[in-house]
């Protein structure tokens, strides 16, 4: 399983990836779960990984996350890649899964809530 997380904060990017390789077991994390700081470097590692799933927040130095779920659902790949929108703006969950998010994390994060998420996808 291939994840990337689109999030500015990186203490937070590296927290979320933590808890996904332990309970996903991923093994090596370094190659499956990428962190990107930024939309540009998150849609770069877009390209190079070709992820099953992508975590990205709204709020980035260079845009919002919102504006890319399409783009990132239509990727040219033959798979689904799911999408997790993350933001404290309650107010954007309803036009985040409009746009095709699979899911929408409030923020602060909940770990409990992601462990969720990924439980329901597992037994889909």
């Amino acid at each position: 399983m291939r994840i990337l997380i689109i999030e500015d904060e990186r203490d937070l990017g590296i927290l979320i990836r933590n808890f996904l390789v332990k309970k996903l077991k991923i093994r090596p994390p370094e190659s499956s779960v990428k962190i990107a700081t930024t939309l540009g470097e998150g849609m770069d590692y877009m390209n190079e990984m070709n992820p099953d799933w992508v975590f990205v927040d709204n709020n980035l130095p260079d845009g919002k996350g919102i504006n890319e779920i399409e783009g990132i659902k239509n990727r040219g790949s033959v798979k689904k890649t799911s999408v997790v929108m993350m933001s404290a703006m309650t107010n954007l969950r309803e036009e985040a899964l409009r746009k095709g998010a699979d899911y929408f994390l409030d923020k602060p994060i909940s770990f409990v809530e992601i462990d969720k998420i990924m439980d329901k996808a597992r037994n889909n």
